[in-house]
């Protein structure tokens, strides 16, 4: 047992997606910037949800040499509160990045369904999106107090975490079925060939896609907390969450990436 692993398995996964979403990114802010001379909020959004992906899989990495997809009896003490450290920073930040992506999303809708009924719906969801994610990051940063609770020379108190992770996730859930849902109707009803239309409709719609990666981090959640061997069981939920946050991104950019698609093969 004390050879057995994820520790390769969670770096691949980590590093590999946060290359296809860097990529994902460049190049539409090389499309917006150099093919249509603009950059809007929408761009800056997603290319700082970016920049905290890239920090969250900095985070994941140090959290497998600290201990992360090892057996929890074969790590060291010393390791294993540098371990509770980074996870504590990583979901922090996992969760900023989403609301940012979100946003990012509402904001693209906005300026491209200029319908009354639209913008009112993408402003609601923009200040409740805005009021949620400061919500659960004040509910996830104080879930141990005081904050120094993760230093062994430290006494202090920690909630039983499994129902927070379960309300945030479900909360992201729920939030990004509302988000993908909203280009479908103005869409629909666009005078346009059918065919450009499903064209349109499969764009908008790979949002979808990160709802049932969303799921599949969910099923997760459980086994990650009642556990007697944590590091190692909270293997997968890592690596989904780090899957789940790219993939959002990358399917964020692939609408955008049309014109330069069309200027590359005319």
């Amino acid at each position: 047992l004390r050879a057995e692993s994820m520790a390769p398995l969670i770096n691949t996964l980590a590093i590999v997606f946060v290359v296809f979403s860097t990529v994902s990114v460049v190049l539409r802010l090389y499309t917006r910037r150099l093919c249509l001379n603009a950059l809007w909020a929408d761009d800056v959004l997603i290319a700082l949800a970016q920049s905290l992906a890239i920090v969250c899989t900095v985070t994941t990495v140090l959290e497998v040499i600290w201990g992360l997809g090892r057996h929890t009896k074969f790590v060291e003490a010393v390791y294993a509160t540098k371990q509770l450290k980074c996870l504590y920073a990583n979901i922090m930040i996992y969760n900023a990045a989403q609301i940012l992506t979100k946003i990012s999303f509402l904001i693209q809708y906005r300026r491209l369904f200029p319908g009354p009924m639209i913008q009112k719906i993408c402003r609601y969801l923009l200040g409740f999106i805005a009021a949620w994610g400061i919500i659960q990051e004040f509910i996830v940063g104080f879930s141990c107090t005081p904050l120094t609770t993760f230093s062994t020379s430290m006494v202090g108190k920690c909630i039983y975490t499994l129902p927070v992770w379960y309300l945030t996730s479900v909360m992201n859930i729920i939030t990004d079925f509302m988000v993908f849902t909203i280009p479908v109707y103005p869409v629909v009803k666009l005078q346009m060939r059918m065919r450009q239309k499903m064209l349109l409709l499969a764009l908008f719609g790979l949002g979808f896609f990160t709802c049932v990666i969303s799921l599949i981090r969910l099923s997760t959640l459980h086994s990650g907390i009642d556990t007697t061997d944590p590091f190692w069981d909270n293997a997968p939920a890592a690596y989904w969450s780090v899957i789940e946050l790219n993939c959002g991104i990358i399917c964020a950019c692939l609408p955008t990436l049309r014109p330069l698609i069309q200027k590359a093969i005319p």
